[in-house]
């Protein structure tokens, strides 16, 4: 899921008793997310296999309406050969639009409907997505269902921002708290569908729709504690901006496909990751067998460990010491999570040979993805919240996870090339994309930090 759009003080939020050191709409927005997490990624997990290994395979694909127009597209696209190119190629595109259908949702939200009778269409349209994942013949009417769905839903993270003031300190954290809510679903949602997949394909998609009925529970129940619905009126002039504001807005923008190169090592994980894993992990844990989807699962648990580790390692450091601007920790974090995939490229090396590759190599990579990711991301959106202009921060906020949008068209790309290239070339290009951005954003953070950090003096 991603934010589409947060005003972040231009709504009235209701008042009430801080829960744990925030507002109670944070929890309220937290549970909700964590719900909806459990539906996405709970189908996401499964996703590719389910196209390798079954739905794409003869005897099946023929019986899928409007395939043959998808694979047309796909080939304009990707030009992937084989079955599991083409899967990869599917979950790519999927995974992308995932991050860019919000935008129209948060239209949809600020014209006409409103944000809360959006999100209750997009839990509705989310919901027969996933029923029609059931069934063969209605896969891309599923998909495209769904994606709909997730861009009506996108509003529940751009209420987010809006519980704060721009100069509140507990804005960073806040982000950092409701990704971890994400981050408990992923733990749970992946080994269940997985589990239950093994039994049936269409176990696994039903089990998934559950999550987005009783998220929509938590959200009507705790909708008093959140920003007042407003439909915006088209006719309200915006402000203009300042010449430091029109660098800002650009710079911004342009850091979008530095973000995307950044988040490539994560974004694989849900496409050709799972791919290659079941070619070589030991896929065993502790004498029992370990679905190949479980890794979603274990990459959950471990990022929830690292997002606590994080949060806490910044808190403890601002008491000794001036806490680092936004754009600095972004930059470190793309820095560690370039690292990640060296590990596989080191575990490819040692252990070519199918079913090699123990899962303590599995976990050492997602340990050090998940300490740089949780800090670019969550960190990320608190920068572009803060940095972005108040006119143009409901577009700039929404515009931060199009990076995402483009790091899943590139995964798409790059998980065709598994079977095409070897392995260790194939974590290279990940390691030193990442690499790469870290630079950049590095070379932001010392260059532009007046514009990146307003209101605090960057480190």
């Amino acid at each position: 899921m991603i934010p589409n759009a947060p005003v972040v003080d231009a709504v009235k939020v209701p008042s009430s008793k801080d829960l744990f050191g925030h507002p109670k709409g944070l929890w309220v927005l937290v549970l909700t997310e964590g719900c909806v997490a459990f539906s996405l990624y709970g189908m996401q997990a499964i996703l590719v296999l389910y196209l390798a290994d079954y739905l794409l395979q003869p005897g099946h694909v023929e019986h899928v309406l409007g395939m043959k127009a998808l694979k047309s597209f796909l080939g304009v696209l990707y030009a992937p050969v084989g079955i599991q190119a083409t899967a990869g190629a599917i979950t790519g595109l999927f995974l992308a639009l995932i991050y860019a259908t919000p935008l129209l949702g948060g239209i949809v939200a600020d014209r006409f409907l409103g944000r809360t009778r959006t999100i209750f269409l997009g839990a509705i349209l989310m919901t027969v997505g996933h029923v029609l994942m059931s069934f063969d013949w209605s896969f891309v009417i599923a998909i495209t269902t769904l994606l709909l769905g997730l861009g009506a839903a996108g509003g529940l993270r751009a209420q987010v921002g809006a519980l704060y003031t721009l100069d509140d300190p507990r804005r960073s954290e806040a982000y950092q708290i409701y990704s971890l809510g994400v981050q408990a679903a992923v733990i749970v949602a992946p080994a269940l569908c997985a589990y239950l997949a093994l039994k049936a394909w269409h176990w696994g998609f039903l089990a998934a729709s559950l999550g987005m009925l009783i998220g929509l529970f938590v959200y009507m129940l705790g909708k008093h504690w959140l920003p007042n619905d407003s439909i915006a009126s088209a006719s309200v002039p915006r402000p203009s901006l300042t010449s430091a504001e029109k660098k800002t807005t650009v710079l911004l923008l342009g850091l979008l496909p530095v973000l995307a190169l950044s988040a490539l090592p994560n974004s694989e994980i849900f496409d050709g990751y799972l791919l290659w894993g079941r070619e070589h992990y030991q896929l065993t844990l502790l004498g029992h067998p370990f679905p190949v989807s479980s890794l979603v699962s274990l990459d959950g648990l471990v990022s929830t460990v690292c997002t606590i580790a994080v949060l806490g390692f910044w808190k403890l450091y601002s008491r000794r010491r001036p806490d680092p601007a936004e754009i600095t920790k972004v930059a470190i974090g793309a820095f560690i999570a370039s690292l990640g995939p060296l590990v596989l490229v080191i575990a490819s090396w040692f252990y070519p040979a199918p079913h090699q590759v123990s899962l303590i190599w599995g976990i050492a990579f997602h340990t050090i993805n998940d300490i740089g990711f949780s800090m670019s991301y969550a960190i990320g959106m608190a920068l572009y919240s803060r940095a972005a202009p108040a006119s143009l921060n409901t577009i700039l906020v929404a515009c931060f996870t199009l990076h995402l949008f483009l790091a899943n068209l590139l995964i798409g790309k790059l998980s065709t090339l598994i079977g095409h290239v070897g392995d260790v070339p194939f974590w290279l290009i990940h390691s030193g994309a990442c690499l790469l951005a870290a630079c950049v954003l590095m070379g932001c953070a010392f260059f532009w930090r007046d514009l990146l950090a307003p209101q605090k003096k960057a480190i």
